[in-house]
Protein backbone atom coordinates (compact mmCIF):
# COMPACT_ATOMS: atom_id res chain seq x y z
CA UNK A 1 0.00 0.00 0.00
CA UNK A 2 2.83 2.29 0.67
CA UNK A 3 5.32 1.82 -1.87
CA UNK A 4 2.16 2.79 -4.65
CA UNK A 5 1.81 6.37 -2.63
CA UNK A 6 5.76 6.42 -3.25
CA UNK A 7 4.97 5.67 -6.55
CA UNK A 8 2.31 7.88 -7.23
CA UNK A 9 4.37 10.53 -5.34
CA UNK A 10 7.31 9.99 -7.66
CA UNK A 11 5.44 9.99 -10.66
CA UNK A 12 2.69 12.25 -10.65
CA UNK A 13 2.92 15.75 -12.34
CA UNK A 14 3.83 18.30 -9.75
CA UNK A 15 1.08 20.34 -10.82
CA UNK A 16 -1.28 18.03 -10.17
CA UNK A 17 0.75 16.92 -6.93
CA UNK A 18 0.36 20.49 -5.91
CA UNK A 19 -3.24 20.74 -6.81
CA UNK A 20 -3.99 18.14 -4.94
CA UNK A 21 -2.09 18.83 -1.57
CA UNK A 22 -3.83 22.99 -1.82
CA UNK A 23 -7.12 21.33 -2.10
CA UNK A 24 -6.87 18.95 0.75
CA UNK A 25 -4.38 20.02 3.08
CA UNK A 26 -4.88 24.09 2.04
CA UNK A 27 -2.61 26.30 0.46
CA UNK A 28 -0.59 27.74 3.33
CA UNK A 29 0.16 24.57 4.47
CA UNK A 30 1.33 23.72 1.38
CA UNK A 31 3.60 26.77 1.72
CA UNK A 32 4.58 26.37 4.38
CA UNK A 33 6.25 22.64 3.78
CA UNK A 34 7.36 23.87 0.48
CA UNK A 35 9.91 26.81 2.75
CA UNK A 36 8.72 29.28 0.64
CA UNK A 37 7.58 33.34 1.01
CA UNK A 38 5.32 33.69 -1.14
CA UNK A 39 2.12 32.97 -0.41
CA UNK A 40 0.69 32.99 -4.07
CA UNK A 41 3.20 29.98 -4.98
CA UNK A 42 1.09 27.29 -4.21
CA UNK A 43 -1.53 28.75 -6.56
CA UNK A 44 0.89 29.03 -9.07
CA UNK A 45 2.59 25.58 -9.05
CA UNK A 46 -0.87 23.79 -9.22
CA UNK A 47 -2.06 25.89 -12.89
CA UNK A 48 -1.55 23.01 -15.39
CA UNK A 49 0.95 25.77 -17.47
CA UNK A 50 2.03 27.31 -14.13
CA UNK A 51 6.07 27.88 -13.05
CA UNK A 52 7.44 24.41 -11.77
CA UNK A 53 8.92 25.01 -8.34
CA UNK A 54 12.64 24.32 -7.54
CA UNK A 55 14.21 21.22 -7.29
CA UNK A 56 14.82 21.27 -3.52
CA UNK A 57 10.96 22.74 -2.99
CA UNK A 58 9.77 20.04 -5.21
CA UNK A 59 11.42 17.77 -3.41
CA UNK A 60 9.83 18.64 -0.06
CA UNK A 61 6.39 19.16 -1.83
CA UNK A 62 6.64 15.05 -2.86
CA UNK A 63 7.77 14.12 0.75
CA UNK A 64 4.56 15.84 2.41
CA UNK A 65 2.40 14.18 -0.42
CA UNK A 66 3.80 11.29 0.55
CA UNK A 67 3.21 11.61 4.16
CA UNK A 68 0.06 13.77 3.84
CA UNK A 69 -1.39 10.21 1.49
CA UNK A 70 -0.18 7.95 3.91
CA UNK A 71 -2.25 9.20 6.63
CA UNK A 72 -5.41 10.18 4.61
CA UNK A 73 -5.62 7.18 3.33
CA UNK A 74 -5.26 5.28 6.49
CA UNK A 75 -7.14 7.91 8.81
CA UNK A 76 -8.86 10.17 6.62
CA UNK A 77 -8.44 14.30 5.58
CA UNK A 78 -9.40 15.75 8.72
CA UNK A 79 -6.71 13.61 11.15
CA UNK A 80 -4.14 13.67 8.22
CA UNK A 81 -4.23 17.36 8.31
CA UNK A 82 -4.98 17.72 11.84
CA UNK A 83 -1.21 15.55 12.31
CA UNK A 84 0.66 17.36 9.75
CA UNK A 85 -0.10 20.67 12.20
CA UNK A 86 -0.03 19.26 15.44
CA UNK A 87 2.95 18.77 18.34
CA UNK A 88 4.13 15.52 17.64
CA UNK A 89 5.58 13.30 20.19
CA UNK A 90 8.24 11.20 17.68
CA UNK A 91 9.40 14.60 16.59
CA UNK A 92 10.63 16.18 19.34
CA UNK A 93 7.10 17.73 20.20
CA UNK A 94 7.86 19.47 16.95
CA UNK A 95 5.00 19.82 13.76
CA UNK A 96 5.85 17.12 11.37
CA UNK A 97 5.05 20.00 8.32
CA UNK A 98 8.48 21.38 9.61
CA UNK A 99 10.22 18.07 9.59
CA UNK A 100 9.27 18.16 5.45
CA UNK A 101 9.81 21.45 5.20
CA UNK A 102 13.14 20.50 6.30
CA UNK A 103 13.12 17.28 3.96
CA UNK A 104 13.97 14.84 7.23
CA UNK A 105 11.62 12.57 5.27
CA UNK A 106 13.21 9.04 7.36
CA UNK A 107 12.03 10.73 10.81
CA UNK A 108 8.39 12.40 9.61
CA UNK A 109 7.71 9.14 7.54
CA UNK A 110 8.89 7.08 10.48
CA UNK A 111 6.30 9.04 12.81
CA UNK A 112 3.70 8.71 10.23
CA UNK A 113 3.67 5.16 9.67
CA UNK A 114 4.31 4.81 13.60
CA UNK A 115 0.93 6.55 13.87
CA UNK A 116 -1.57 4.80 11.20
CA UNK A 117 0.04 1.27 12.52
CA UNK A 118 -0.85 1.91 16.23
CA UNK A 119 2.88 1.98 17.28
CA UNK A 120 2.78 5.53 18.48
CA UNK A 121 4.19 4.53 22.33
CA UNK A 122 6.75 8.20 22.27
Amino acid sequence: MRDGIYVDATRMDIHDLVRQLNENVGATVVQTMAGVKDRTSPYKWAKPAGPEPRPEVEARLRLGYRVWRTLERAEGKHIALAWLLGANPRLDEELPVLYIRQQLGREVLGAAEAFVNDTYAA
